[in-house]
């Protein structure tokens, strides 16, 4: 059956808001269980699952809100909340593209609105197993989510867990400053870990007035750690490096709203939201002869309390014709509580050893005001809006810093839309990036052996962007954009020398990146591939700035130059059949440290899979993952002091396997 006899969506274009609706019966071909497995199919869409680690409500938005708003939570990405609505419970998406006033989601000019039917009762669920080869041992994962809805008012309950493992396989050559091997290096990193969540998602209307509460608790453990065998290529034997590794969180979430008309042309809404993250690390070092029981040499034990309280208020004004206000107000407190312990084998004995800022107490108060105003300027649509926000952090115990900041946030959305079946989009703004406490606060780095000092002094990354879209799209669900962008960094966050021997995160002054990226969705019909479809992304970018060490000019720490992918899907309906294969590729990313340079993360594989409706109600998937194995490469260039004026002391070349992960999942929704 070809997809232009199957359901297609309806556009409109009102005030330079253009909206593709996807009817619930566009989604048949692909059996969708839940409301993510039809956003992951929309055509020429890409799911952003926002930053929910960044402090604040209004800075964490991704791309998708369900009936029109968003949901009270952090915790929970979109993603997760897709996935705990039944499908069946969906009555369109609207694509909203160009002016998205309305909808509290800053810096996005391309949403999707997830409208609900909401007045029976469904719910999902999915089981399954998967294995991580080359170990054959089995774990089991599972989903359960229902919905209710009686008149107004609306319930979601959701469960998840999983029990997982991650595997991986190393080779690691040690090669000296006249590139002839010192070691080699046999690795294997194992950690079993189980990750539970359950989340409360209510809302109901009385007269006027709509209340939504979300409710949310989760629970992760990972324990294991790395075996290093290690063969020096001198006299010294063999022997074993182990480093322990066990985690865990337990974070909790309750959020709710309230939302109605004020008066004449205004209406309100207000947020609260609260949440917390309890961390408990360990690690440990130890070393010995191969196949015998080693010494410990290092333990570290790190706890840490985050908090998090936010106020929301949320106006919005129509009594100008032709212009939709808004006047957000959010206040923030956070907090981190942190206790670091390291220990060091001394004299047979192992004995705490004094870390700078090991134990510590971060606090920062936030306040963020905006306005802003959307209107038709002709043939364009216009969103632009002002915020100014003011910060307060406070750090006492071992560093001991108070520091203020205030920054004007302006932000401009143009779209012009020639046509039905095309448009330019154009943006300009700026974003203040958030602290991470955890840069605050000290740590170590047991792989490396380096020690993770924190640094009070630290100030926020702030980033002027401008970028510029061209969307076309075609007759059937084909759709192709591509963006080009420039961003202007302030303050840039990466490793700075501390007293010539350690580092320390800071800023090291300003930066630069521009890029073109692109997303293509085309049907294969044309090509004899009946109901076939072809996904593709690419982004290339490159970035400069002078390094604190060299003053040499080089691209900024943990970003990649190139990202691709490619995903093929053909849903043959009639044998009740799916297939599809995803090829993903990713360049390299460097890291700069005072005496060393690390070069690492170049991948490139495939995953596949195959699922079957022949039961009815059922949907049967078995997907490989990771199929060639292939792992992030590593080149680690180790000085003998600071880089800028010493000789290479070591040079670490490895060698990565991924699991191959094999799962088989049954779905399906009542």
């Amino acid at each position: 059956m070809s997809t232009a006899v199957l359901a297609q969506p309806e556009q409109s274009c009102i005030d330079g808001a253009c909206t593709l609706s996807y009817p619930a019966e566009f989604f048949t071909r692909y059996a969708p269980v839940t409301a993510l497995d039809m956003v992951n199919n929309l055509p020429g869409f890409a799911l952003d699952d926002g930053d929910n680690d960044t402090r604040g409500f209004g800075g964490a938005a991704g791309n998708i809100v369900v009936n029109g708003a968003r949901v009270s939570a952090k915790s929970d990405t979109p993603s997760d909340i897709l996935g705990r609505i039944p499908a069946t419970d969906v009555a369109r998406i609207d694509v909203i593209r160009g002016q998205v006033a309305g909808f509290d989601l800053r810096g996005q000019n391309v949403i999707a609105n997830i409208i609900r039917s909401g007045n029976s009762a469904s719910g999902a669920w999915s089981a399954g197993a998967r294995t991580f080869q080359p170990d054959d041992n089995v774990y089991p994962f599972g989903e359960l989510s229902y919905s209710t809805g009686v008149g107004a008012s609306q319930v979601t309950l959701g469960l998840q867990g999983r029990q997982f493992q991650s595997l991986v396989a190393r080779r690691e050559r040690v090669l000296g400053p006249d590139i002839l091997p010192l070691e080699q290096r046999f690795e294997l990193s194992d950690e079993d870990g189980e990750d539970y969540s359950a989340t409360v998602n209510a809302s109901t209307q009385r007269g006027a007035t709509r209340y939504s509460v979300n409710l949310g608790k989760s629970y992760f453990i990972s324990e294991g750690g790395e075996t290093s065998r290690r063969y020096p290529t001198d006299a010294q034997p063999p022997f074993i490096l182990f480093q322990g590794d066990s985690d865990r969180f337990i974070r909790d979430e309750f959020g709710f709203d309230v939302e109605r008309a004020l008066f004449s042309d205004w209406r309100g809404k207000v947020i609260a939201l609260y949440r917390d993250e309890d961390i408990t690390r360990l690690g440990s070092l130890v070393r010995g002869p191969l196949d015998q029981v080693g010494t410990t040499e290092v333990t570290t034990r790190g706890k840490s309390l985050s908090e998090e309280l936010i106020g929301r208020l949320e106006l919005d004004y129509t009594g100008f014709s032709g212009h939709a206000l808004e006047i957000n107000f959010e206040a923030s407190n956070n907090s981190l509580d942190s206790e670091f312990g390291f220990s060091s084998l001394q004299n047979g004995e192992l004995v705490p050893q004094a870390v700078p800022g090991a134990n510590t107490t971060v606090e920062e108060e936030r306040y963020d005001l905006l306005v802003s105003d959307s209107f038709q300027l002709g043939t364009l649509s216009i969103d632009a809006s002002l915020s100014a926000e003011t910060s307060t952090v406070t750090q006492v115990g071992g560093f001991s810093e108070d520091r203020s900041f205030f920054f004007w946030k302006p932000s401009l959305n143009v779209s012009y839309s020639p046509d039905s079946n095309s448009q330019w989009r154009f943006r300009a703004l700026r974003e203040v990036g958030q602290l991470d406490f955890e840069d605050f606060v000290s740590g170590a780095d047991l792989g490396d052996g380096e020690l993770a000092l924190g640094n009070p002094n630290l100030s926020p990354e702030t980033t002027m962007t401008l970028d510029m879209s061209y969307e076309i799209r075609g007759d059937d669900f084909g759709i192709g954009t591509v963006t080009l962008f420039h961003d202007w960094i302030d303050d840039v966050n990466d490793l700075l020398p501390l007293s010539g021997v350690l580092e320390v995160p800071g800023n090291i002054g300003s930066a630069t990146r521009a890029g073109i990226s692109g997303e293509l969705t085309l049907p294969l019909d044309g090509i004899g591939l009946s109901n076939g479809r072809v996904d593709a992304a690419a982004e290339w970018q490159t970035s400069r700035v002078d390094d604190p060490l060299t003053g040499a000019i080089r691209a900024l720490s943990e970003e990649r130059q190139w990202t691709a992918s490619m995903s093929i899907r053909q849903d043959l309906q009639a044998q009740r059949l799916a297939w599809g294969v995803t090829m993903f590729a990713r360049d390299v990313f460097p890291l700069y440290g005072l005496d060393e340079v690390d070069i690492q993360g170049q991948r490139a594989d495939m995953d596949v899979f195959i699922e079957t409706r022949a039961i009815d109600g059922l949907r049967i998937r078995l997907t490989v993952e990771d199929v060639f194995r292939d792992g992030e490469s590593r080149d680690r260039r180790v000085f003998a002091g600071d880089r800028s004026n010493s000789p290479v002391a070591f040079r670490e070349v490895r060698e990565q396997s991924q699991a191959r992960i094999i799962s088989l999942q049954v779905s399906g929704d009542f």
